[in-house]
């Protein structure tokens, strides 16, 4: 299978020693400045992208995005669990240390054109592992203070009056805070504030 290949780092001399490193192992190589342009034609290609910035992060999601067919390998400065997995979900096939030694790399690239990946067994687990959901905000002790008053019967036009607002804006204000509790209404916010303590 014939394959094209895009090296993209911020060193030129690191980009053009991968570069020679795959053009050894008998890859054509190109170095594009645009990577997204240079994906969108039919040919089967491999990108190797050095990720170390929120931008780098952004442009491997994209690359992903624009192609599912698109073989990804990362590089990064040091290989973390979180940094694999994050790379993995963002489209990566295979997450490698910019220090990898030129045969190992070369090595990892023929496997990942063949549809092979290595992925070290903490990843694989942690990628087994269900996605935790993100953190509940807490609310401020004034937030919580405004849910013990309406637990209590206080109406919100009361609330508004003590608070100063409108009460438009205080059904605003508490919309917000209940839908960052993660509840649809009021009663589903209070039975969660109770569950959590904040009563």
């Amino acid at each position: 299978m014939h394959v094209r290949i895009a090296v993209a780092d911020p060193l030129p001399v690191f980009r053009r020693g991968v570069m020679a490193i795959l053009r050894d192992a008998g890859y054509e190589i190109d170095a594009p400045d645009d990577l997204l342009a240079w994906i969108r034609d039919e040919q089967t290609k491999a990108v190797v992208i050095t990720v170390r910035s929120d931008a780098d992060w952004q442009l491997l999601e994209a690359l992903h995005r624009a192609t599912a067919d698109l073989v990804l390998l990362v590089l990064l400065d040091q290989v973390s669990v979180a940094d694999s997995v994050r790379a993995l979900r963002a489209g990566a096939v295979c997450v490698m240390t910019r220090d990898i030694t030129p045969s190992d790399l070369s090595e990892a690239f023929d496997a990942a054109v063949r549809g092979q990946s290595r992925v070290p067994v903490e990843v694989l687990r942690a990628l087994m592992d269900p996605v935790p959901p993100p953190p509940v905000d807490q609310p401020s002790p004034r937030e919580r203070d405004w849910l013990r008053a309406l637990a209590q019967g206080t109406t919100v036009a009361r609330l508004a009056v003590a608070a100063g607002y409108s009460e438009r804006m205080m059904f605003r204000i508490l919309r917000d805070l209940y839908t960052r509790l993660g509840a649809d209404n009021r009663t589903e916010a209070l039975i969660k504030a109770q569950e959590r303590g904040w009563l």
